[in-house]
């Protein structure tokens, strides 16, 4: 049986490749929307801003990139037809991100695909070992945000 370090690289990269394989399939299938699992989790993320939209920022935490990552998101969403800009009421400064009808039907599809993705994918799987599994991975993700913690400090 492996250590407990070596059975953490194990999980480590199980979960890197399941990640992986997640957002191939959800390109190939997205492809046919003109979309990419990417663009699909920019639309989400604007979806969330509600109907006065979101900012920026609010989209860049919730895709987990950059702010300069997350306005070329936007710009391509609205070369789409996807998501319009308009000045934040609230700051003059700042744009908000809402999404078009266009980008609302284009979710909606979407969201509906990836749901039957996500369907299919654990089609024949327990789902006590589901559970379980996601369980075990938000615990994982816990342990390792403490974990940092205790190493950056």
């Amino acid at each position: 049986m492996p250590d407990r370090s070596e059975l953490a690289l194990q999980l480590t990269d199980a979960i890197a490749a399941a990640r992986g394989a997640v957002e191939r399939a959800g390109d190939r299938a997205f492809r046919a929307y003109g979309l990419s699992h990417r663009a699909h989790a920019a639309l989400s993320a604007v979806d969330q801003g509600g109907p006065d939209g979101a900012r920026p920022k609010e989209i860049a935490d919730l895709l987990h990139v950059s702010r300069a990552a997350a306005t070329t998101f936007v710009q391509r969403l609205e070369a789409k037809g996807l998501v319009e800009t308009t000045p934040d009421p609230e700051d003059d400064r700042g744009v908000r991100v809402a999404l078009t009808r266009r980008g609302v039907e284009m979710l909606v599809r979407a969201s509906q695909l990836e749901r039957r993705l996500a369907a299919r994918a654990i089609e024949g799987l327990p789902a006590a070992s589901i559970s379980r599994t996601i369980r075990l991975l938000h615990d994982f993700k816990s342990r390792l945000a403490e974990k940092l913690i205790g190493v950056m400090r």
